[in-house]
């Protein structure tokens, strides 16, 4: 990704707990607190994107019970594909 296709976001407030967390793993990946929230964000972007579309279909009268299960199944088979290993 460019520099110029990045969006900057000015300011998030978190609340002590979650900044200690980031702060400790930005430790030890040796990156910025900044740089480990945008890899993060990042990398549930797909979930995220299952999310708002399932709020959208919730929305617009689809049946909630119906659409949080096929939200459920299909982050969990992202996650488990994300699991998946080359036995080859």
């Amino acid at each position: 990704m460019s520099y110029q296709d990045k969006k900057k976001i000015a300011n998030i407030y978190l609340n002590p707990e979650t900044h200690a967390t980031l702060k400790a793993l930005a430790v030890h990946q040796e990156t910025t607190i900044q740089a480990t929230a945008a890899h993060w964000l990042q990398e549930i972007q797909p979930v995220m994107q299952e999310m708002v579309e399932a709020f959208d279909k919730i929305k617009s009268g689809e049946n909630t019970q119906k659409v949080l299960h096929n939200f459920m199944a299909k982050t969990l088979h992202m996650a488990a594909d994300s699991l998946e290993t080359d036995e080859k």
